[in-house]
């Protein structure tokens, strides 16, 4: 009977135990997973986030960013954000997105104003965004691609840009044509965006995007 009693208990533990591994590799394969690499230097990304600014043109002006768990204190963050041009309304469509130009507004493309930053103490400035040691990018060329666009998004980006580095929040470097790439495979999270800053009263200049989201 005793016998008995112990080799239920015995099967009962390993099928227990099957089912929590069965469920610890699930719950790692549905977790928001990505990367952004600079040159040889690269940081993990977990969280993705759209931005929805509405119509410009023929398109739909759409921000896509990403983060890292931290970004700010003694190890390395990173933080992703790209402006897009979409056909869709409310998603990034499927498919390859080139460089282009801001007031042309169209779709398929992604602009200048993008920037991507990898080091320590990441943080908003004057509606843009800066590292206080580690490098900001801007892309000049390459290719955004949307794989996936549903409740989960797969995207990536190969390319290279006008990277600056900086030490204690002081501009050391400025160096054009660095490559860096990103993947990102996850949820995100969307909001309607509407606060724009200025650079200066009256000017001409493109007016900056609040990066509230990332920072909150």
């Amino acid at each position: 009977m005793n016998y008995s009693i112990k080799l239920l208990v015995l099967i009962f533990i390993a099928l227990f135990s099957s089912c929590s591994s069965s469920d610890d590799e699930n719950s790692n394969e549905n977790a928001n997973k990505g990367f952004l690499k600079i040159g040889d230097q690269s940081v993990e990304l977990s969280q993705g986030y759209l931005e929805n600014y509405g119509v410009r043109g023929n398109a739909y002006n759409i921000d896509f960013s990403l983060k890292s768990k931290s970004i700010s204190g003694t190890e390395d963050g990173a933080v992703v954000y790209f402006e897009l041009f979409s056909s869709l309304q409310n998603n990034l469509a499927k498919g390859d997105y080139s460089f282009g130009g801001y007031s042309e507004a169209t779709a398929y493309t992604f602009t200048k104003w993008g920037q991507s930053l990898l080091g320590k103490n990441i943080n908003s400035e004057k509606g843009g965004m800066a590292v206080k040691n580690g490098i900001s990018i801007k892309p000049t060329s390459g290719t955004f691609k949307v794989i996936e666009n549903g409740q989960t998004y797969k995207v990536s980006f190969v390319g290279k840009g006008t990277a600056s580095s900086y030490k204690d929040g002081v501009l050391t470097s400025t160096v054009n044509d660095v490559s860096f790439s990103m993947q990102y495979q996850g949820d995100v999270k969307r909001s309607e965006a509407k606060t724009f800053t200025a650079k200066k009263a009256f000017s001409g200049e493109r007016l900056e995007k609040d990066h509230w989201v990332l920072f909150n």
